[in-house]
């Protein structure tokens, strides 16, 4: 005798139909953003990883160029800024591997289609703000005063130091505007209202 399956309760059915339902109605910018997450966080844990085995074992690129005097000035330079960056660039490689983290957390939770993927890309969002922020007050105590040093010593007269410390400056200003683009949009987009209805009838 073959047995037969239990019988669905009323509740069942109406949850199996909001589930169809809510897949059916998947807003198209939640497969996109969690693609794009996915992405761009395993860019941003393989950046950390090569900044990390720099700061290990130095900069193997170095050695491929010619080694005139002039180059020579401008590594011991490049070299002097960099030790003086250093405590910017550890606090900078910790804050990008745990943003990337929470992003690729976010991603995959998204393209599972799961309603905590909107939280953890909201988690992802201000902490990505949070560190540019932390980013940009970094740069202007260590990055412009070493990159004014450098410039002293590699302009050789081509261009006064002002000049250049006043182009370094819009040159991060501008890269921390774009930057912020995605997280900000991340806010904008995914929390619609009728995203987050969405997100809010999907299984955490």
């Amino acid at each position: 005798m073959i047995e037969q399956p239990p019988s669905l309760t009323p509740q069942d059915i109406a949850a199996m139909q909001t589930a169809q339902h809510a897949d059916l109605g998947q807003p198209q910018t939640v497969k996109v953003f969690g693609i794009m997450h996915v992405i761009f966080a395993a860019y941003g844990l393989l950046m950390s990883v090569w900044t990390v085995f720099v700061l290990a074992v130095g900069n193997p690129f170095e050695n491929m160029f010619p080694q005139t005097p002039q180059m020579e000035a401008q590594a011991k330079a490049q070299a002097a800024m960099e030790e003086g960056m250093m405590p910017m660039t550890v606090i900078s490689t910790v804050l990008t591997l745990i943003v990337a983290a929470i992003m690729l957390k976010a991603g995959i939770l998204l393209l599972k289609k799961r309603g905590s993927g909107l939280r953890w890309s909201n988690r992802y969002a201000w902490a990505s703000l949070a560190s540019k922020v932390v980013n940009i007050v970094m740069t202007f105590i260590y990055t412009v005063p070493a990159m004014k040093q450098m410039a002293a010593v590699t302009a050789g007269g081509v261009m006064p130091v002002g000049q250049m410390e006043m182009i370094m400056i819009g040159t991060m200003l501008v890269t921390f505007v774009l930057m912020s683009s995605y997280p900000i949009l991340t806010l904008i987009l995914l929390n619609r209202p009728k995203t987050k209805e969405w997100f809010a009838n999907r299984p955490d």
